[in-house]
């Protein structure tokens, strides 16, 4: 996400689209049906226990909390912007929403037994990633799943007039084989990997990660062997 700079700019840009975004995306309608397949299997491998406690990292106005908080999971919303926060709140007033970044969570180590960050690490160069998913690791107990979502390709692309504003947003792209690897060497395990073509409304292939914390370490399992 760059400096503290880059992210007093990102923040103000989508504090700024906040309600646009809501009303352009108020639910999952947008997602295409095999986006909507890899949510299912990532809500399938949470469902055996009621309760399950899931982050939305990069929730947004919260319609992915919402979506996964009506099939029985104990979700809760962070974002970085406190516009969009506020305005998840708004829209769903049943659900926890709270201002943090990807990088500092503001879970205990293992109290979370799922992490979706649906296009939200698109923010966030490759070099930047490591970070991000240590953290993930240590906010996800062993057994644990992350679904990771984001556009296909290298380099940067600028949306400009971002959802009808006079704002700019720059965003990252990357490869699906990068992000897995970043995720691999901090121990998960790949579990799923879906890269579809861009729709009409797209200008990049779109790709969705589904990657497990393992109930013990490769390390650990060699000790008690």
């Amino acid at each position: 996400m760059g400096n503290s700079e880059d992210v007093a700019q990102l923040r103000s840009a989508y504090d700024t689209v906040a309600e646009t975004y809501a009303e352009v995306l108020p639910d999952t309608s947008f997602e295409a049906p095999l986006d909507m397949a890899m949510i299912e299997a990532f809500r399938a491998r949470l469902r055996p226990t009621a309760g399950r406690k899931v982050i939305d990292a990069g929730c947004g106005t919260g319609r992915l909390s919402a979506h996964l908080a009506h099939a029985g999971l104990d979700v809760t919303g962070v974002d970085l912007s406190p516009g969009m926060v506020q305005m998840a709140r708004r829209r769903h007033p049943g659900l926890a929403f709270e201002v943090g970044e990807l990088t500092r969570l503001t879970v205990a180590a293992g109290a979370a037994d799922g992490i979706i960050a649906w296009y939200s690490i698109i923010h966030s160069s490759p070099s930047e990633l490591p970070q991000i998913v240590g953290e993930f690791r240590r906010v996800l107990r062993p057994g644990g799943f992350a679904l990771i979502a984001f556009q296909v390709g290298s380099g940067q692309r600028t949306i400009a007039r971002a959802y009808g504003h006079d704002v700019e947003l720059r965003a990252e792209l990357h490869s699906p084989d990068d992000v897995a690897g970043c995720f691999a060497e901090q121990g998960f395990v790949l579990e799923a990997e879906l890269v579809r073509a861009a729709r009409s409304s797209e200008k990049h292939p779109q790709a969705m990660l589904l990657l497990g914390k393992p109930l013990e370490s490769a390390a650990a399992a060699e000790l008690s062997a």
